[in-house]
């Protein structure tokens, strides 16, 4: 399976590709209809409007930062998830984009290893079942998961952090893909880069991530770059990394659309020739 991603709706009207994945909401905070009949992309945590509106409301780690786009190693804004308002809105966008298609979820998990310890999130982890800060921040975004693929007719696509060594994923953002596998269609793992210049890299954090879904009830879908790269080098690099995954899409802007067109149809090709 082929694709585009992009931002934009006219683009993503286009039918490029086998599979269309389209930014309904945006880390920005920006916010727009989902489109019938494509993957809407719901920023779940990823909000740099609300943060900037209200500072409270940012993730906080154990040093007291905020994960606010100012922070070092952040680029937007990160509300807390255990915001029980905002959790109920984002769910309700969820619902949203489920009701015409299917929703890929993005920025789900917390922004990093050490968030959150606002008060809010100190009384609940005090309060739970669990000994262990990981295990409760993972049951946070496998619970929230879950509602939110119950909320959607359609398929629900996780988005992993590109970071397959055993155990980083939980550690990291509280993603668990075993625990996420048994509420989730399928997983999306963004391998963006500014050219490709190398390319060994891609192909190792896919086989990586192959080996971490192996087994489990859930595809993987690989995310690549297309803007500013030779045709030839996408092209190839698609064909490494499809040896690993179920679906590759490409990010693309309106100006990459025959470029996107030409990938796609080569590969395509390619494909029909195999199986032919």
């Amino acid at each position: 399976m082929y694709g585009i991603l992009t931002a934009d709706a006219d683009l993503a009207r286009e039918g490029v590709g086998d599979r269309t994945y389209y930014f309904a909401d945006r880390v920005s905070g920006a916010r727009r209809d989902p489109l019938p009949g494509v993957v809407n992309s719901v920023a779940c945590w990823g909000d740099t409007a609300t943060v900037r509106e209200s500072p409270d409301r940012a993730a906080v780690d154990a040093d007291g930062t905020r994960a606010t786009p100012e922070a070092e190693g952040h680029h937007w804004g990160t509300v807390c998830p255990t915001d029980s308002d905002y959790r109920a809105t984002t769910l309700d966008r969820v619902e949203a984009a489920g009701a015409v298609g299917d929703v890929r979820l993005t920025t789900l998990g917390f922004p990093g290893d050490s968030f959150c310890h606002c008060d809010r999130c100190d009384r609940l982890f005090a309060e739970s079942e669990h000994d262990d800060r990981t295990d409760w921040r993972t049951a946070v975004i496998t619970d929230f998961t879950a509602e939110a693929a119950e909320s959607a007719d359609g398929d629900v696509m996780a988005t992993l952090y590109p970071d397959p060594y055993p155990g980083a994923l939980r550690e990291r953002a509280g993603l668990d893909p075993a625990a996420l596998a048994d509420h989730v269609d399928g997983f999306l793992v963004p391998l963006c880069g500014a050219g490709y210049e190398t390319t060994y890299w891609v192909e190792s954090l896919a086989r990586g991530f192959a080996s971490e879904v192996d087994g489990l009830d859930a595809s993987l879908t690989v995310q690549l770059s297309a803007s500013g790269v030779e045709p030839d080098r996408l092209v190839g690099l698609a064909r490494q990394v499809e040896a690993h995954a179920d679906g590759v899409v490409f990010g693309a802007h309106r100006t990459d659309e025959a470029l996107s067109r030409d990938v796609l149809d080569r590969l395509g090709d390619r494909a029909s020739s195999v199986l032919t």
